[in-house]
């Protein structure tokens, strides 16, 4: 079938690295805690992925549950102090941290085009808040990039659950068999959109092995690089 849509994934797929980023974010909420609330900044970011440990729990898989917000409501809640006054500073202290270490993927502004210059839609597909990610891509570059933009918080569920992806194709217009998926991780990006018949390009930079019991993606590629090789290939037959 005609390839119609490219779905990309946002987090390590459209920009390198989100390990980087965790980091300089939770840096910058250590920070706010030895400045603002008397805390080193190891019980700081205890506190706050403590939080983050219990939004998962209360919440589940879905978009509201990866607010910087409320783990820092909940971790500072566990530990006495009123989060009121501090929990939105904690997460945008957190955010500024990721976003002045987002590294965009070199050869992602010239696979878009070649995709809109072959008249092939484009979508974002990502877990997380609409703010936040749209955030992103602007701090990327990338805002006005794509024809379409999903997120788990308004889709109601978080990758890999079917339901997204069944949103993305509605919001896109096409069919499973019309689209392909790109994402990095094996258990979101490629069971999700495998579930629904989405063929997949599983970008495994680390080498990974497909997960016993899984289903090998439609492609396997090192970078982004190989995935716009494998997409050109499917523009071609």
């Amino acid at each position: 079938m005609h390839l119609k849509t490219v779905i990309f994934d946002l987090d390590d797929t459209l920009y390198t690295d989100w390990d980087t980023c965790h980091r300089a974010g939770l840096q910058k909420v250590g920070a706010y805690g030895v400045a603002r609330l008397g805390l080193t900044e190891e019980a700081a970011v205890t506190a706050f992925l403590d939080g983050r440990a219990h939004a998962i729990r209360r919440l589940g898989p879905v978009g509201s549950a990866h607010n910087r917000a409320l783990f820092a409501k909940f971790g500072l809640e566990r530990i006495g102090i009123n989060p009121v006054p501090h929990a939105e500073n904690l997460h945008n202290a957190y955010w500024r941290g990721v976003f002045a270490n987002m590294q965009i993927e070199p050869s992602i502004p010239r696979l878009l085009a070649a995709l809109r210059e072959a008249g092939v839609r484009t979508a974002v597909c990502t877990n997380m808040m609409a703010d936040i990610q749209m955030r992103k891509l602007i701090e990327l570059g990338l805002d006005d990039a794509f024809d379409c933009f999903v997120s788990s918080e308004e889709a109601g569920v978080d990758k890999p659950d079917p339901a997204i992806f069944r949103y993305t194709l509605e919001r896109t217009g096409c069919t499973a068999s019309e689209a392909a998926m790109v994402g990095d991780t094996y258990a979101h990006d490629i069971v999700g959109a495998q579930a629904v018949g989405i063929r997949t390009v599983w970008i495994n930079r680390k080498g990974a092995p497909v997960p016993d019991g899984g289903n090998a993606p439609d492609y396997m590629v090192g970078s982004m690089e190989g995935a716009a090789e494998v997409l050109a290939g499917l523009l071609r037959d």
